[in-house]
């Protein structure tokens, strides 16, 4: 079996999923192995699965089981891959288009990265995306460009604390970073963001500037517009829905950064002290009293380092945040 694993997580998926597994059937690199887990779906997902799986043994369709929702249902899978021996792991979203050597550049600037790095490390790779619509036309030749994200190579912790800006579907992890990640945590805000969490911590988050899918934007999208300013149309987009979404995820951001300190403090202390001093300061200011104490602490930390429109919206959501913020029970997923 492949050591070069992808894995899949569908619901009601069927208009769009026969093209993404055409995608990764006509990869330039082909020793890959498909993990595919449906989540619930009610449409014709499953019975499209099967027949592709049918013809083509690289692809391995996973019991269902109960509806998990996205990141469990990722993390199951990953944990899946892992034990079955994933050296490499790459991610697929289900109404995307993987560019024909999307494998081969991404598995290319890994092995630089790993020789660079001299010894086994947590690493990850990811690249930018082209955003097409429905009909996979071209919105803008480079996601990271239209969303007006920060990003960048290294170990940008302090920009991850408040943002994540790599897409689990355009990224890949190695081995060392799987081990380091797995199981996620309850407290995950987003398989992908926990992954590039880790390898920041610890190794690096490395960056391929060439774009290696079509990232399709639809009425069903779960993640919102692709482009930061499109999001405040009150034509398109609920600004009370989006509110609520943010908000939710920002309180999770926060239970996920102590899930991380915990664990960084359980298997990797030596190799990073610094993150987790950064880890520390950043949630003693959530386990203080004080609205506006917190929102000047963290600038007075730098953190979390992102531009000023998100920060500003960030801001109102500490402001909002109840006196106490105590860690919800539960540490696993089940």
């Amino acid at each position: 079996m492949s050591s070069v694993f992808v894995v899949l997580s569908t619901y009601n998926g069927g208009p769009y999923l026969r093209p993404l597994i055409e995608s990764i059937r006509r990869q330039s690199f082909d020793a890959w192995t498909l993990l595919v887990r449906d989540d619930g779906s009610s449409d014709e997902t499953v019975r499209l699965t099967e027949e592709m799986a049918a013809v083509d043994q690289r692809i391995i369709p996973l019991d269902a089981g109960p509806r998990l929702g996205p990141y469990a249902s990722f993390g199951l899978l990953m944990q899946q891959a892992y034990d079955r021996g994933a050296e490499y792991l790459l991610l697929a979203d289900q109404d995307d288009v993987w560019h024909a050597d999307k494998i081969e550049r991404m598995l290319g600037r890994m092995h630089d990265v790993e020789a660079a790095a001299g010894r086994p490390s947590p690493q990850l790779v990811y690249s930018d995306l082209t955003v097409v619509d429905a009909e996979l036309r071209m919105v803008h030749p480079s996601f990271l460009q239209h969303s007006r994200l920060r990003h960048g190579e290294g170990r940008p912790l302090r920009t991850l604390l408040g943002r994540c800006f790599v897409l689990g579907c355009a990224s890949i992890a190695n081995r060392p970073l799987l081990k380091l990640a797995l199981p996620l945590p309850a407290t995950v805000a987003s398989h992908d963001w926990w992954l590039a969490l880790c390898a920041a911590s610890v190794g690096r988050v490395s960056h391929l500037a060439q774009s290696t899918l079509d990232y399709r934007r639809h009425d069903q999208n779960t993640s919102g517009p692709a482009g930061f300013w499109k999001g405040f149309n009150p034509l398109r987009h609920s600004w009370r829905r989006r509110w609520e979404v943010g908000f939710r995820s920002f309180e999770r951001s926060i239970h996920q950064a102590r899930s991380l300190r915990e664990r960084l403090r359980e298997r990797c202390s030596a190799d990073s002290a610094d993150s987790i001093a950064l880890l520390d300061h950043f949630c003693a200011i959530f386990d203080r009293p004080g609205r506006l104490r917190r929102v000047l602490s963290l600038h007075g930390l730098n953190v979390p380092d992102i531009d000023l429109p998100r920060r500003v919206l960030y801001d109102l959501c500490v402001l909002r945040l109840p006196p106490y913020f105590p860690l919800p029970l539960g540490d696993r997923l089940g």
